[in-house]
């Protein structure tokens, strides 16, 4: 089986996730002697830093190969996202604003998505990077200090529409339409599954639901990003986003019984844990694409390409930095 068709293709780049992710929870607990929650923080806040670095079209490192340019792009995310935290407690805000602001501005990275990043049209880096970053932050600060934050309950939804439903059936659409009526479906599928939680007693705030939540948003990426929906990738819509959603809920439930029942982790715990799991993955696809089974095309065939996070709206949204 070839490495660079699924699922190698995905498989191979997921033991680096998952090799990355057990490496910043054994530094991080034994080293550093962080617990696992505030591992969770870090984590969060810099898979939101590569989600902006994915908007920067591999400025300034456009002639760099993989896996150089992963790496140059992983430090980055990594201090910065690291760097979050320490600032918000210089300031004096401490831990009461790590989730409420880290959900609001993954909130800022779904608004520049769902419209196509029209918010930088036009403009070159590093003002683009610098304007969508001061857009995120902030949106982000006028919501915490109106509203609190926004619950990441949508976010989940956000991977399914974008890279299951692949924005059917306004894929098609123009802006800002298309945007509008992709957060209104976004927001009535996040009513919809709070409602379920309500109906079996418990809600997204709570550890069990929280848990079922991210081990969710786990199955999404992991099947609908690295391995790019295979075995469902030349299904039409929308019966492949039935598929996508049918696999995806079964394995969590699945996933959700080993971790309680078989592994015996706590609650709190393995949310924390799977979040550090699921910020990998992200991070991974963002900086990395599919290396190492995605190779850089031989020299006399290179032609600089954008990142793929850069291709906003589209199948590749967020898919990672282009060898």
């Amino acid at each position: 089986m070839s490495m660079d068709k699924q699922p190698l293709r995905g498989l191979i780049p997921l033991i680096f996730v998952i090799i990355g992710s057990l490496l910043f929870i054994v530094i991080g607990e034994q080293v550093f002697k962080v617990n696992p929650g505030m591992l969770a923080v870090y984590a969060l806040f810099f898979v939101w830093t590569a989600f902006v670095i994915s908007l920067m079209d591999r400025w300034p490192v456009q002639k760099r190969k993989q896996p150089v340019v992963g790496f140059i792009f992983l430090t980055a995310a990594l201090i910065i996202g690291i760097l979050h935290p320490v600032i918000i407690d210089t300031l004096g805000f401490g831990a009461a604003y790590y989730w409420p602001l880290i959900s609001n501005l993954f909130l800022g990275i779904g608004i520049v998505i769902a419209f196509g990043n029209q918010i930088v049209a036009g403009l070159k880096q590093p003002k683009a990077f610098a304007l969508n970053s001061l857009f995120m932050y902030v949106a982000a600060i006028v919501l915490l200090l109106a509203f609190d934050f926004v619950p990441a309950i949508w976010f989940a939804f956000f991977v399914f529409v974008f890279f299951w439903m692949e924005t059917w059936p306004v894929a098609n659409a123009k802006q800002p339409s298309k945007g509008i009526i992709l957060f209104v479906i976004m927001g009535f599928f996040s009513l919809i599954l709070e409602y379920l939680f309500e109906q079996v007693g418990t809600s997204f705030f709570q550890p069990d639901a929280g848990l079922w939540f991210v081990i969710w948003v786990w199955w999404l990426v992991t099947t609908s990003w690295t391995l790019e929906t295979w075995p469902f990738k030349n299904m039409a819509q929308p019966g492949k986003a039935v598929a996508g959603l049918i696999t995806t809920v079964v394995l969590t439930f699945v996933t959700y019984f080993v971790v309680l029942d078989v592994l015996n982790v706590g609650l709190a715990v393995a949310g924390s844990y799977v979040w550090i799991f699921v910020s990998w993955l992200y991070t991974w696809d963002i900086v990395f694409g599919k290396w190492p089974t995605e190779r850089p095309a031989p020299a006399s065939a290179e032609t600089p390409k954008p990142a793929k996070g850069s291709e906003i709206g589209g199948k590749t949204a967020g898919g990672g930095v282009s060898p």
